[in-house]
């Protein structure tokens, strides 16, 4: 069925926030909106996991009203620590996570006198989060069941309130299910929709090696883990060197830039005495020693240049200037022994750096630092 766009008069017209992810599914449901006589205002949400630009570029590019809404961290970081419906495939809280979308868009609602919600949702096109359980699940936990149109598979879903007050006809919303997107493509061509981004996820709590990283901080901070925190494990190399300290070194210019930026004041900078090669910021939590510095010292040092000689470092400590210190890196195995995601630190620095050889470079670390 390929609906004509019906123009109802403006007292008719039902209005919706449609939760807006600017791919093709989302597009198309603000077209079958549309085109059924409801006006569409969109909303789409943004946190250190996904960002909001694919939305707010194809909301642009149909003429859609949008809305950016921030989920609040003290909502969404207790998300990640023990979602109350599990997580998917990686640490990633879907159902939840969906479920607060609902949730503020429904305020949202409420607040500005629209009449339901939408998505772009289709009926097992992700067989763990969008299945007849997970999106019921969704709806309950947002609080707004019932309220939740999914025009694109609406008929094979329980009857929603714009359905059961007559404000949308059945027969005028669609049955399209699975993960093939035969349908939705000839939609887009035979509704003139020729833009649209290509399936990926957009969402860095679905990629596997983030979400390593972010559940090996989690292990080391547990519920201290932050938003922040979330958007240092998005640059770098990460390193976590014992008793509890983080490592971050830049794997390029734009990334030295942005490590900066990102300095507290209580962060060390490391980088060389020429600054061409990595800047590493070394972010402390409670005790802090020498042996961490200088092991986070020769780990910098071995991305530099000259990475099998001795390099010349600049270390900045906290509200501090900056001092030298001539080093000899780690190899690269010693290194890898530290990475975020490894489970087989050494845990006595001091033993590790004797074996290594590094008593001298410990002993200037010392003088530079009385």
């Amino acid at each position: 069925m390929l609906l004509k766009e019906v123009d109802l008069p403006m007292e008719t017209k039902k209005k919706a926030i449609l939760l807006f992810s600017g791919g093709l599914d989302s597009i198309l449901a603000a077209e079958l909106l549309k085109r059924i006589g409801v006006e569409v205002y969109c909303v789409t949400f943004v946190t250190p996991f996904f960002s909001p630009e694919t939305a707010l570029i194809m909301a642009s590019t149909y003429g859609y009203p949008i809305e950016i809404m921030p989920l609040p961290e003290k909502r969404y970081m207790p998300l990640l620590f023990d979602p109350p419906h599990g997580f998917g495939r990686h640490r990633n809280p879907c159902i939840d996570c969906h479920a607060l979308m609902v949730e503020m868009a429904g305020k949202l609602m409420e607040e500005r006198a629209f009449d339901f919600l939408a998505t772009g949702e289709v009926l097992d096109e992700r067989p763990k989060s969008q299945n007849l359980e997970a999106l019921m699940k969704v709806d309950k936990a947002s609080g707004y069941a019932g309220m939740v149109l999914r025009p694109l598979s609406a008929k094979l879903l329980p009857p929603t309130v714009p359905e059961i007050s007559g404000w949308i006809k059945r027969s005028q919303l669609l049955a399209i299910r699975g993960r093939s997107r035969k349908e939705q493509l000839r939609l887009a061509e035979a509704w003139g929709i020729s833009l649209y981004p290509t399936p990926a996820g957009g969402c860095l709590l679905t990629d596997q090696n983030y979400s390593r990283k972010l559940s090996r901080l989690i292990e080391h901070l547990g519920e201290d883990v932050s938003f922040r925190h979330a958007e240092l494990l998005k640059i770098g190399r990460h390193f976590w060197l014992p008793p509890k300290t983080h490592l971050i070194v830049g794997r390029n210019e734009g990334e030295n830039c942005k490590l900066e930026g990102l300095r507290s004041e209580e962060d060390w900078l490391i980088y060389p005495q020429n600054n061409k090669g990595p800047l590493a910021l070394l972010r402390h939590y409670g005790h802090f020693f020498k042996t961490t510095i200088l092991v986070a010292a020769k780990i910098v040092a071995r991305y530099c240049k000259r990475s099998d000689a001795e390099v010349i470092l600049m270390l900045r400590p906290p509200l501090d200037e900056a001092f030298e210190l001539a080093i000899i890196p780690l190899s690269q195995e010693a290194v890898s022994l530290f990475r975020l995601e490894s489970a087989g630190r050494p845990q006595d620095l001091a033993s590790f750096l004797r074996d290594e050889g590094s008593a001298v470079s410990l002993d200037k670390l010392r003088s530079s630092l009385r």
